[in-house]
This record gives C-alpha cells, sequence and structure tokens, in this order.
C-alpha cells in the first residue's frame, strides 16, 4: 500500500512540476507549428515554445510609412500583397496579427522593410541578432 501511495505522490509531483516548467504556446505559433510539433517542444525543448511565443510578439513593427522616410533601408523596401483582412489585422492590431503565416525571411543583422500595398503603412522586420539579444535579456 505504502509503494502505490508513494508512486502516486511521485507521479504527481512529476506531472505537476512538468507542467509548471512546460510553456503554453502562443495560438499564433501553435497556429502555424501544429500541435504535433508544440507537442514534441513541449517533452523535448520548451525553449523554442517560449522562444516564438516571445517572436511572433516582438520580430517586427507596423509604422506609417511618413515615419520611416529618413531610413536608408527604405530604399530597398520591397511590396507587400496581402489580404484585405490581413493588412487590417495587420495594421490595426499587430499583436494579434501572426506574422508566421506570411513566410518571410529575416536578416541576421540588416533590418528589412515591406511596403504594405494599398495602405500607407510600412512592416519592419527587425534583425534576427536583435530579437535573439532581447530574448535573452528577459530571461
Amino acid at each position: 500500500m505504502k509503494k502505490i501511495i508513494l508512486s502516486l505522490f511521485a507521479c504527481t509531483f512529476y506531472l505537476l512540476s512538468f507542467s509548471q516548467d512546460a510553456p503554453k504556446a502562443d495560438s499564433r505559433v501553435e497556429s502555424y507549428f501544429g500541435k504535433t510539433k508544440i507537442q514534441q517542444w513541449v517533452q523535448q525543448n520548451p525553449d523554442s515554445i517560449s522562444y516564438y511565443n516571445f517572436f511572433v510578439g516582438h520580430s517586427f513593427e507596423v509604422t506609417k510609412g511618413e515615419y520611416l522616410q529618413n531610413k536608408s533601408g527604405l530604399v530597398d523596401a520591397k511590396n507587400l500583397n496581402l489580404s484585405e483582412t490581413d493588412a487590417q489585422v495587420l495594421t490595426t492590431k499587430p499583436s494579434e496579427f501572426n506574422i508566421l503565416s506570411l513566410n518571410l525571411s529575416w536578416d541576421l543583422d540588416k533590418t528589412i522593410y515591406f511596403l504594405i500595398d494599398g495602405t500607407e503603412y510600412c512592416l519592419v522586420l527587425h534583425p534576427l541578432s536583435y530579437i535573439n539579444q532581447k530574448f535573452q535579456a528577459r530571461k
């Protein structure tokens, strides 16, 4: 009887400690990577969940193009054609937008600019070195 109680206690303790350590994936991260990948990360690399949760909220900015007129990188800005719904969410509620769904490429050291077609807004992708530095600083 003692062994059963001890085993139950050990299992309960393990599950409680495990559930406290594993972060919950942001809905945008889960939507992009899928539940199977998230479960794999929960078991093998929970830091990946933490990183992508941070990434979807801190890897980009949306600003009016007029505020960026003096930025040298703006000369190389590419046009970004989005659906009307995506453009509206990105420009009015960027914290709800799933930046991963655009399948864009970030540069390690360079800020990348996109002019959002049909709007006066610009999507600014922060360099990966900047994102990683900010992620490490919050730990």
